[in-house]
């Protein structure tokens, strides 16, 4: 029998990538992260956007994110995972990890959400930007996610359910709900209320340019007048709101490309739940779902590159930084 069939292969295969795989993303996620981004979106000049309040939450929760979910996974590659002598240990690690995975999801959700708001005619929606209300949205999302993922105090345990991980769901039941709960919280439905607001706003946005055309065509007699209030309109969008729309859209586009395997893999795991498997099987699946947790991370460890490439005004303030 070849190596590639034995059992032992796809356990090898899944330690190699906990090793090697987990390196990459804490270097650039520490970087990007603390010494960028928390630094860049706490400027004075940025921080007072509503918007930017909910990026620098995603990076400060995103730093947390990359060491209690990676750093397990580094250790254990080498076969140093903590989790696997204590209880307490492995059900904080789901517990905070699943947490802090969810908060990171969900606050580029509320910022697509205040772009949203921020484009829109309407004097209510646009209430919704104020600063009060951002803190209070993320106060709501972190009691909310604590509710949510509280099953992992229960459902986790060490050397349980006949898995190959040491750390694991203790029954079927807890296997399936754990799976249901991730999938529906922290890529379903972010993913498609990102999509939505991301659509609304650029919709918003259309249809603020058709009517100050619509104005300037109007009221020909104050032509000077209308530029100049249209003119400044316009800079304020594309300058600032619009540049922060850009990088949110960029932001989604990869929260669904690295997010969206594992909410695929969670579904089918819960499908197959009570499906009888081989050792074999489950080593295999063991692997996959190692490597969709991985990639997963790669939203966390990017975000900098990502408004690097993306937003004028962010590299204005780095340059700001660097230099100053």
């Amino acid at each position: 029998m070849s190596n590639t069939s034995s059992p032992s292969y796809w356990t090898y295969k899944a330690s190699a990538i906990n090793r090697y795989f987990p390196v990459p993303l804490l270097i650039l996620g520490t970087f990007g992260n603390i010494l960028n981004n928390i630094l860049i979106f706490a400027r004075k000049t940025l921080r007072k956007n509503s918007c930017v309040q909910y990026l620098l939450s995603s990076s400060i929760v995103s730093v947390f994110t990359l060491y209690i979910g990676l750093m397990s996974r580094l250790l254990n590659g080498y076969n140093l995972d903590y989790t696997s002598y204590s209880s307490t240990l492995c059900k904080i690690r789901y517990f905070i990890s699943y947490l802090c995975l969810y908060c990171t999801s969900w606050f580029i959700t509320l910022g697509c959400f205040d772009r949203f708001c921020s484009s829109s005619v309407s004097v209510f929606l646009r209430n919704f930007c104020k600063q009060k209300i951002v803190y209070r949205a993320i106060s709501a999302v972190i009691i909310l996610g604590c509710f949510i993922f509280a099953e992992t105090i229960y459902c986790f345990n060490n050397g349980n359910f006949n898995s190959v991980a040491s750390c694991y769901t203790i029954s079927v039941q807890c296997q399936v709900i754990d799976g249901l709960l991730l999938m529906i919280f922290y890529t379903t439905i972010p993913i498609v209320l990102m999509i939505t607001f991301d659509f609304l706003t650029l919709k918003n946005i259309r249809q603020s340019r058709r009517q100050v055309r619509s104005v300037k065509t109007e009221q020909i007699l104050d032509t000077s007048m209308i530029q100049n209030v249209s003119s400044k309109a316009n800079t304020k969008i594309r300058k600032k709101d619009l540049q922060i729309i850009t990088m949110l859209l960029v932001q989604v586009g990869t929260i669904i490309i690295f997010s969206s395997p594992m909410g695929f893999y969670k579904f089918y795991a819960s499908l197959t739940a009570h499906t009888e498997k081989s050792l074999q099987h489950k080593e295999i699946e063991n692997f996959v779902a190692q490597f969709v947790i991985l990639i997963t991370y790669i939203n966390n460890s990017m975000m900098f590159f990502i408004y690097t490439l993306t937003g004028h005004i962010f590299r204005q303030e780095l340059f700001k930084l660097i230099f100053k």
